[in-house]
C-alpha cells in the first residue's frame, strides 16, 4: 500500500511539530541553567569583595576603637598632669611663703644676735680699758663678805648669761638657716617638677593631635569602606533578585516544601540567637537577624542536615556568611545554612530531607560555633525591606518546623 504525497507531507510536519516542542523547552531551559550558573558566579565574586571590604572595615574599625582609647588615655594623662601642675603651683605658693616667714625669723634672729654680740663687744671693751682691776675693784668695794660673795656670783651669772644667750641664738640662726636651705632645695624641686609636668603636657598634647590626624583619615576610609560595602550590597541583591527570577523561569523538579522542615542541626544544640531586631555582635548597634543561630554544646562541630529535599544552588564561601549552602527545594523556597566548618555537598547535588551536608564551624563573621539558618521565600511578599529599598525575602525559620 502506498502513501499519498499529501500523507508524506503531513507526516513530516508532525514530526518537526514534534521535535520543535520537546527539543526547545530542553534547549531553553539549559540556556537558563547557564544564566543561573553565570549569575551565581558573579554574586559569589561580589561576595568575596564584600568579605575584602568587611575584612579591611573591620581592622580599620578596631584600629578606630583603639585610637579612641589611647585618644581617651591621652585626654585622661592630660587631665591628671593638669591637676598636678595646680598641685605644684599651690605647693610652690605655699613654700614661697614659708619661705618669706623663714626669712623674716632668720633677720630677727641676726639681729639678735647682733645686739648681743654688740652688748658682750662693749663689755668686752671696757674690760681692755679699765682692766680686770675694774672688775677687781667692783668685789674689793663690797662691804662684807656675804656683799663680796654675791657681787662675785652675780658677775659670774652675767658673764656666763652672755655665752649661753649668744650660743643660743647662734644656734637658732643655724637652725633658721639650715630650714631655709631645704625650703630653698624644695622650691628648686618643684620648679623642676612643674617644668617636666609641662614638658610632658606639651608632648602629650602633640601626641594628641597626631592621633586626631590618624583618626580624621582612617574615619574618612572607614566611610569609603561603609560606601563600598552598600554598594555591593545593593549590586548583590540586583543579582539575587535576577537569581530569583532565573530560578522562577527555569523547570525544576521539586515543587516547594512539603510538611514541616527537619531541624538543620544534629542535637545536641540551643537557639543562640532569634529572628528579628538584636544588638550586633560586632558593632553593638541594632540590625536585623534574618535568620536564627543554633549552637552545638561545648562548640561541638555537629552535622548540619538538609532541612528539606532539594538541589544545591550554592556552596562555598559567602563573605560574612563564611562557609555557606544554599538549597532550592521548588516554589520559590531556598534554605540557607552558613558559618560551617567544612562542606560535604557541591553546588549542583540534589539533597534529601536530613541529609548530612556539612559541619557546625565559626567561619566569616561569627563569634563562635554555630549555624546562622534562614528560609527565603521568593514567591511570597517581602517581610521587610533593606534600607536601599530592595524587598527582603528572609522569613522567620522558627513556624517553618512545625507545619503539618
Amino acid at each position: 500500500m502506498f502513501i499519498g504525497s499529501k500523507a508524506w507531507v503531513t507526516i513530516l510536519f508532525l514530526a518537526l511539530f514534534l521535535a520543535v516542542a520537546f527539543i526547545l523547552p530542553v534547549y531553553a531551559v539549559t540556556i537558563t541553567n547557564d544564566e543561573i550558573e553565570e549569575k551565581q558566579q558573579e554574586l559569589e565574586e561580589l561576595g568575596k569583595r564584600q568579605r575584602d571590604e568587611k575584612s579591611a572595615l573591620e581592622q580599620r574599625l578596631n584600629r578606630e576603637a583603639a585610637l579612641k582609647d589611647e585618644l581617651m588615655q591621652l585626654e585622661s594623662r592630660l587631665h591628671e598632669l593638669r591637676a598636678e601642675q595646680v598641685r605644684l603651683a599651690g605647693e610652690i605658693r605655699n613654700v614661697e611663703k614659708e619661705i618669706d616667714y623663714v626669712e623674716m625669723e632668720l633677720a630677727e634672729a641676726e639681729e639678735q644676735l647682733k645686739y648681743q654680740e654688740e652688748l658682750l663687744n662693749k663689755r668686752l671693751r671696757a674690760i681692755q680699758q679699765h682692766g680686770v682691776v675694774s672688775y677687781v675693784e667692783v668685789l674689793f668695794d663690797s662691804k662684807s663678805f656675804p656683799d663680796f660673795l654675791t657681787r662675785l656670783h652675780n658677775l659670774s651669772i652675767i658673764a656666763s648669761n652672755d655665752l649661753v644667750l649668744i650660743e643660743e641664738i647662734q644656734k637658732e640662726r643655724d637652725i633658721i638657716q639650715v630650714w631655709k636651705d631645704e625650703l630653698e632645695a624644695k622650691k628648686a624641686s618643684l620648679e623642676n617638677m612643674r617644668r617636666n609636668v609641662a614638658a610632658n603636657e606639651v608632648e602629650i598634647q602633640q601626641a594628641a593631635i597626631d592621633r586626631e590626624v590618624i583618626l580624621d583619615e582612617l574615619q574618612g576610609e572607614i566611610e569609603l569602606n561603609l560606601k563600598a560595602i552598600i554598594d555591593l550590597e545593593e549590586e548583590a541583591q540586583q543579582l539575587d533578585s535576577l537569581i530569583r527570577q532565573l530560578i522562577a523561569e527555569a523547570q525544576s523538579q521539586f515543587s516547594g516544601v512539603e510538611g514541616a522542615l527537619h531541624y538543620p542541626i544534629e542535637p545536641p544544640t540551643w537557639v543562640s540567637s532569634g529572628y528579628g531586631w538584636r544588638r550586633d555582635p560586632f558593632s553593638g548597634a541594632q540590625a536585623w537577624h534574618g535568620g536564627i543561630d543554633m549552637a552545638p554544646h561545648r562548640g561541638a562541630a555537629n552535622y548540619i542536615l538538609a532541612a528539606a529535599n532539594g538541589k544545591v544552588i550554592f556552596s562555598g564561601w559567602n563573605g560574612g556568611y563564611g562557609n555557606c549552602i544554599m538549597i532550592d527545594h521548588g516554589g520559590g523556597t531556598v534554605t540557607l545554612y552558613a558559618h560551617m566548618s567544612s562542606l560535604l555537598v557541591q553546588k549542583g547535588e540534589v539533597v534529601g530531607k536530613g541529609q548530612r551536608i556539612a559541619r557546625a564551624g565559626t567561619t566569616g563573621y561569627s563569634t563562635g560555633v554555630h549555624l546562622h539558618f534562614e528560609v527565603r521565600e521568593y514567591n511570597m511578599p517581602p517581610v521587610r525591606y533593606y534600607p536601599s529599598g530592595n524587598p527582603d525575602h528572609r522569613f522567620n525559620p522558627g513556624p517553618y518546623f512545625s507545619k503539618d
